[in-house]
């Protein structure tokens, strides 16, 4: 069965390798049963547990009995290995219970919640409790009441490729027995049954049973129920990750998740790892979680028994080449050897945090094997002729490992197994054929990934294969006879004076007078010294084919026969072919309504006129007639002229003439496009019809085919297109590749997708949190309207785009803002008339945060701390007094509020109980107010007063005052006694005996 525990899955369906897998979904030939029944109770077909059959089963039973327990019974059974095990050796029994515990179990210590979700309560129902044992020594044990049991390393609820359930046991300590007890929980109602079945118990044994995972289970931690159940947290489908199907995947998933938190796979081998095996992965991850840094959250854990024997991130292990392959979002296949050996491969993902995506990764498949081998470099790119074998050569990366040749990329035939280095030779080969090469452990079911070979058979030459030109006509035999070899096959031309390739022409060669020369440019044979007397001449031409280097057979080599003869007449033709340049607008109109183009010239010599004159082009003569003043205008098809295979015009004036032709060369234009290299952003939905091509232009999806591509069609990176002209075939004008790049940006990231922004901080829309830089903010998912940033922000939604080189991302990151209303921040207290060197309360809104109390002019003597909506302040100036508030509410916004505070003096009070007061500030100017310094109470007292000026100087005293002193000195010293003090500050100090007291202080006289 297959096991779904949320859900929400979505796999990449692309797959994307630079080789080829090649799974089986086996079971182990090495495991070891527990063969004996050491003892049992209440159990159905005992023996069925020892057959070493995991399709038959024992039958444990359990009841609830009658009322009050009466009747109630558990069975057990216990199973016995022939010889006792080594501690760390993990022993797998296959079971099935009545209620449906082990998918849960499954999960380790997310058993509970996942069974939450099922409906199912672990406790009070159906249990079973599993022991390994020495003897009478129980030295491992767990129990399905307490799902944290089988969250243990040595004791898990595991799946195997078909979706059946088993249970590990890793004890520490050596055992030879397994036992299971069977019991109903006290949930269950009266007189009821429940079996549970085991159909076995093994171990495995030895290395040599490497490949697939025999089994999977999953764990996870941080994780809550909301999570489990609605956020798409968990693992889907654990056991597709190792059923040798490169399409289908287990999904762990974090789903979108704010909290720390991890969920793991761990895979088991029925035994321990070779230590130069790999561990295969094949996997694929979201790109924008890629660029957020989630391979360093991807952990590898290797375990042999209990002991960790490896352990690192992805970050660590990943190439660059398979990180760019991963950007795709495609399945990768990656490899990588932990050096040591291992049965248990644990993967886990940690939360990346403050992260506004789903974080969840595909895995394809998880297996074991060597390194995939490498080709020798004489077999990385082979060429043989058709009829011949092939030798391949390939190597493994470790010293033990074997290699496999396959005649299919999966499955087909085992054509060989050879140590390395050893040299595969394939059958007489008539066709291109692919062989596959894969390294294994002797005696091992899998194999590493095999690694394509292909060999391409190439057909040998023939001499329909080869063209000739140049001996169409008579030479004379003063001239020079230039052979020109042409063939659709690319290769060296190899010229004989023999069908049997007896005698080869070499450059350079002279037999006979007969001097001959090769261009090693395009192999055209040259020939002088040539007389009539022997003519016909018959010389023979092979091609040697580029890739294999096959040539024509004896006897199968194409024949060129050249006529030379001896004339005392000659005729030199020189023609006009616009320097021999076929324009592309007449090439287009060659192949248009009328094809037909004209070849002129004018011939001088032993010529008159009348004379008949001939010419070839692309085999096809045309005839001419000389005119009066020997020129001539022969009317071609300009098909033939630009199919022409080897370009040249060769004419030739009958009548035994003899004649020296200039052979013109025809030059074709290249069709021309700026940029091979075109690149386009995704966001922007390209179409072929962006491509930046001439006008005359059409585009083709492949070189041979010569109807359009509709130009609608939406570009996709790394795709190929042709550029050419319609209806003129590319062996006319080769056509000219353009290569497609798009260029896709993932969306942006941010740390939370529900905004709330402040009334009060008049926020704009560019303040909106984004982890990238260069963002563009929209009105609508798709299309819609530009946003500026500096526009003020509203509540609403959002949508975002990522721009990276100019390219925007083709998804927008949608945000949900929310404007909460601020504070109106308040002061209460005095404000007015408020007396210097007094202390004062004010209080503002309370059960708010992070007050921020400022004073100008004040001592803060009380509160004014950031948890306080209280202040008390001492104030010590006349001037540039105020004080501020500012504190955010519990949604965060913040408000303040500053408030002027108008200071004066005050008298000082001496007391309540003695009632004085000083009024520190008169104004002697005999206008009958405020004219005496007054002390009221001071007639109750004796006393004395001295007024000093602010140098210090004695200016008044006098004994019991009265309250008539009218700012005029009593004392000389600065002014004369008697004189009037100018306005200013004055200290006074005033002793009152009975109080025991001095009153002091400053004094302001106005006049």
């Amino acid at each position: 069965m297959a096991t779904s525990l949320h859900f929400g899955k979505k796999l990449s369906n692309g797959l994307l390798i630079i080789f080829f897998l090649s799974l089986q979904s086996v079971f182990s030939q090495n495991r070891s049963y527990a063969t004996i029944v050491a003892s049992e109770s209440n159990v159905d077909n005992a023996a069925n547990s020892t057959d070493q059959d995991l399709n038959t089963s024992a039958s444990i039973r359990a009841s609830s009995g009658l009322a009050l327990g009466l009747g109630a019974y558990a069975g057990y059974l216990e199973l016995r290995y022939p010889t006792p095990l080594l501690a760390n050796t993990t022993s797998y029994i296959k079971v099935s219970s009545e209620d449906e515990l082990l998918p849960f179990l499954l999960g380790g210590n997310l058993g509970n919640l996942l069974a939450n979700i099922g409906g199912t309560v672990l406790l009070g129902n159906q249990e079973f409790l599993v022991e390994a044992k020495n003897g009478a020594t129980t030295v491992l044990q767990a129990n399905t009441n307490n799902a944290t049991n089988f969250a243990a390393a040595s004791s898990r609820i595991v799946v195997d490729q078909a979706g059946d359930y088993f249970v590990a046991m890793t004890p520490n300590l050596p055992y030879d027995r397994l036992r299971f007890t069977n019991n109903l929980g006290s949930l269950i109602g009266i007189n009821n049954t429940k079996n549970l079945a085991v159909f076995g118990a093994f171990h495995g044994e030895g290395t040599i049973d490497c490949g697939t995972p025999s089994f999977t289970s999953f764990n996870g931690s941080g994780l809550s129920l909301d999570l489990l159940n609605l956020g798409g947290a968990g693992v889907t489908n654990p056991e597709f990750a190792m059923d040798g199907n490169p399409s289908t995947a287990s999904e762990m998933s974090l789903g979108i998740i704010a909290v720390a938190a991890t969920i793991e796979q761990t895979f088991y081998f029925d035994s321990v790892s070779n230590p130069t095996d790999q561990i295969y992965m094949t996997m694929a991850i979201n790109p924008s979680l890629l660029q957020l840094g989630i391979l360093d959250n991807i952990t590898v854990n290797g375990m042999n028994g209990a002991n960790e024997e490896f352990s690192a991130t992805l970050t660590s292990l990943l190439s660059l080449d398979v990180l760019t392959l991963l950007q795709s979002g495609d399945a990768t296949t990656f490899s990588f050897n932990p050096g040591t050996s291992i049965d248990k491969v644990t993967l886990g993902l940690s939360s990346l945090l403050n992260v506004a995506l789903p974080q969840n990764m595909n895995i394809f498949e998880v297996f074991l094997a060597p390194a995939v081998p490498v080709l020798d470099a004489s077999s990385t790119s082979i060429a043989i002729c058709e009829g011949s074998s092939a030798n391949l050569v390939a190597t493994t990366q470790d010293s033990t490992s074997e290699l496999r040749w396959y005649d299919a990329a999966v499955g087909g035939n085992l054509l060989a197994t050879l140590n390395s280095g050893d040299s595969y030779t394939t059958p007489v080969l008539m066709e291109d054929q692919t062989y596959y090469v894969a390294a294994a452990t002797p005696g091992c079911l899998i194999a590493s990934p095999r690694l394509e070979v292909p060999v391409t058979v190439v057909a040998t030459p023939t001499a329909n294969d080869i063209s000739v030109s140049g001996n169409e006509f008579p030479f004379c035999s003063s001239s020079a006879v230039i052979l020109h070899p042409s063939s659709a096959i690319e290769g060296e031309y190899l010229w004989y004076l023999d069908q049997n390739k007896a005698v080869e022409i070499m450059d350079g060669m002279v037999d006979g007078g007969v001097s001959y020369t090769i261009s090693a440019i395009d192999g055209s044979l040259t020939v002088t010294g040539l007389d009539e007397t022997n003519s016909p001449y018959t010389y023979y031409v092979s091609l040697e084919e580029a890739s294999a280097g096959c040539e024509n057979i004896v006897g199968d080599l194409k024949e060129v026969q050249v006529t030379v003869v001896d004339s005392s007449t000659s005729a030199l033709v020189n023609l006009d072919v616009d320097s021999g340049i076929i324009l592309l607008d007449e090439i287009i109109g060659f192949f248009g309504a009328d094809s037909a183009t004209t070849i002129s010239g004018a011939v001088t010599g032993d010529v008159v006129a009348g004379d008949v004159i001939n010419l070839l082009v692309n085999n096809t003569l045309y005839t001419g007639i000389l005119d009066a003043d020997l020129n001539f205008n022969i009317t071609v098809d300009g098909i033939d002229l630009v199919t022409d295979l080897d370009n040249i015009l060769d004419v030739f004036v009958e009548g035994g003439v003899c004649t020296n032709s200039g052979n013109a060369l025809i030059d074709l234009p290249d069709i021309t496009v700026n940029a091979t290299l075109q690149e386009f952003c995704a966001s922007d939905n390209p179409t072929l019809a962006d491509l930046i091509i001439d006008p005359n232009l059409a585009l083709f999806d492949a070189l041979d085919i010569n109807v359009a591509a509709d130009l609608n069609t939406p570009l996709i990176d790394g795709s190929v297109y042709f550029a050419g002209i319609l209806n003129i075939p590319n062996s006319i004008l080769p056509r000219v590749q353009i290569t497609v790049g798009i260029s896709s940006v993932p969306a942006p990231t941010t740390s939370e997708i529900n905004q709330e922004f402040c009334e009060s901080s008049e926020a704009t829309i560019g303040d909106i949190q984004v982890n990238e830089t260069d963002v563009v903010f929209y009105d609508s998912e798709t299309q819609g309207t530009v946003l500026d940033p500096s526009s003020p922000l509203v509540a609403g939604t959002y949508y975002i785009s990522s721009v990276v080189d100019g390219c925007e991302s083709t998804e927008r990151l949608i945000i949900n803002v929310s404007i909460v209303a601020s504070d109106m921040a308040t002061i209460t207290g005095e404000r007015e008339e408020v007396c210097i060197d007094r202390e004062y309360s004010y209080t503002t809104e309370d059960n708010r945060q992070n007050y921020i109390w400022e004073v100008e002019g004040g001592t803060i003597a009380e509160g004014g701390t950031s948890t306080d909506n209280f202040v008390t302040i001492l104030w010590d100036d006349l001037q540039d007094t105020s004080l501020s508030v500012s504190y955010e509410n519990t949604t965060g916004c913040g408000a303040s509020v500053s408030e002027t505070v108008a200071t004066i003096t005050c008298g000082e009070v001496l007391g309540e109980e003695f009632g004085i007061l000083v009024y520190n500030e008169f104004t002697p100017n005999n206008d009958g107010f405020n004219d005496y310094f007054v002390v009221k109470g001071i007639l109750n007292y004796s006393s004395s007063v001295q007024i000093y000026n602010r140098n210090g100087n004695l200016v008044f005293e006098t004994e019991n005052y009265q309250n008539n002193w009218n700012g005029i000195a009593t004392v000389s010293g600065v002014l004369n006694s008697g004189d009037d003090l100018p306005s200013g500050t004055y200290y006074y100090v005033i002793n009152i005996p009975e109080l025991e007291k001095d009153l002091m202080g400053w004094l302001q006289l106005v006049r």
